[in-house]
């Protein structure tokens, strides 16, 4: 068989003490992962250390390249590294940025909003109501649900957003492979339809307890806005918490009584500063206050040459999009309304949109200045 660029970067990733730190230093070098491959033990002693050096030489002799793509084949699963066009943009920057990824079914729409939902795995009722009220209604918005598929308020969150005909997508500390815990299968089966599985670990690697603490960065690097909905305040959440927080994520939290314990996280939170939660549309807001913000690092020329831009009273007439927005225009009144709410009333007028589409939309409307948003929608007064 012809070997890829891609092949042998699987190949790299899967060297035996050598991790992301020591891939960086190869490639940033100049080398590409057939270089690497191809290079002389010396050359290599150069660059990294002597162990390192001897467990390459051995896995040159051992790796099957034909086989090992037929296994990842045969179980439906994709490699992606950082070279790999597929390559999550956010993941590119963070601190100890993975060099590559597992992936089974989807991965996040980069175009999409996203958001992580994480929490308490022995969650009250309270953290089970709010975890599905969130995640059904992220999902209605049209919102990809991102979480780490565990027992609790993660599992919870990403069934009601599977349920609601949304994605969700799940970080496992485990081969993409594996359900874990094996109770959320329904959960891992109905995500490979609607979504995916992300992995730094290979298939038929089992979970072990150190491997989620390191996946979290994951979790909260690949969503634009981490919710807290339940947690004690010294718990594995709080991880997620400061990986999101060094990755300059938005950190919300779901408030709770101060008597109990598993609020004591969460409360803690918005104490030291993060965003109170109530409500689907509080998510939306930050969401919202993000693509505003990246609405208005564009350059002047893209604005003018956007098919959504704000366009003339001629323009009106014959631009099948801003139809749609009078149609918006109708329904949207000095009532703030939701954007669920939106989505049922143009369906009533043959409007069959889809969630990210109407989003969009609105966020265009909103930028324009005909309708404004505080979680929901209004028409300003003139």
């Amino acid at each position: 068989m012809e070997i890829s660029e891609k092949d042998y970067a699987y190949w790299l990733f899967n060297v035996p003490d050598v991790g992301n730190a020591s891939v960086d230093k190869l490639l940033c070098s100049g080398l590409s992962c057939k270089d690497v491959y191809q290079l002389s033990s010396k050359e290599l002693s150069k660059l990294l250390s002597r162990k390192k050096v001897e467990s390459i030489e051995r896995s040159r002799y051992s790796w099957d390249f034909e086989g090992e793509k037929k296994k990842l084949k045969d179980k439906g699963v994709r490699f992606v590294s950082r070279i790999d066009p597929e390559f999550p943009e956010k993941l590119k920057n963070i601190p100890n940025a993975p060099f590559a990824i597992y992936v089974k079914g989807d991965l996040p729409d980069p175009a999409i909003p996203s958001v992580s939902i994480v929490g308490a795995r022995m969650c009250s009722e309270y953290g089970r109501y709010m975890a599905r009220q969130f995640g059904r209604g992220l999902a209605l918005s049209g919102v990809q649900v991102i979480s780490g598929m565990a027992r609790g308020i993660d599992g919870i969150a990403q069934g009601a957003a599977l349920e609601a005909g949304g994605k969700s997508f799940g970080v496992l500390g485990c081969g993409v492979d594996i359900c874990y815990p094996p109770e959320n299968k329904v959960i891992y089966d109905a995500m490979l339809k609607n979504g995916g599985a992300v992995s730094e670990y290979p298939p038929g690697m089992e979970p072990l307890a150190n491997f989620f603490p390191m996946r979290n960065r994951i979790i909260s690097a690949l969503s634009d806005v981490l919710l807290v909905v339940e947690a004690r305040q010294k718990s594995g959440t709080q991880i997620t918490v400061d990986t999101a927080l060094e990755q300059g994520r938005e950190v919300l939290a779901v408030p709770g009584r101060v008597t109990d314990r598993l609020s004591d996280g969460c409360n803690y939170l918005i104490s030291q500063g993060a965003g109170i939660a109530t409500t689907v549309e509080d998510v939306l807001d930050r969401l919202w206050g993000i693509e505003n913000l990246k609405q208005s690092e564009k350059s002047t020329e893209e604005k003018a040459v956007s098919p959504t831009a704000c366009a003339s009273d001629n323009e009106l007439e014959v631009n099948k999009e801003l139809t749609l927005e009078e149609k918006i225009l109708e329904i949207v009144d000095i009532i703030p309304v939701s954007t669920s709410f939106i989505a049922e009333e143009l369906f009533k007028r043959g409007e069959n949109l889809s969630m990210p589409a109407l989003l969009t939309t609105l966020m265009d409307m909103t930028c324009c200045g005909k309708i404004a948003q505080n979680g929901a929608y209004y028409r300003r007064i003139a």
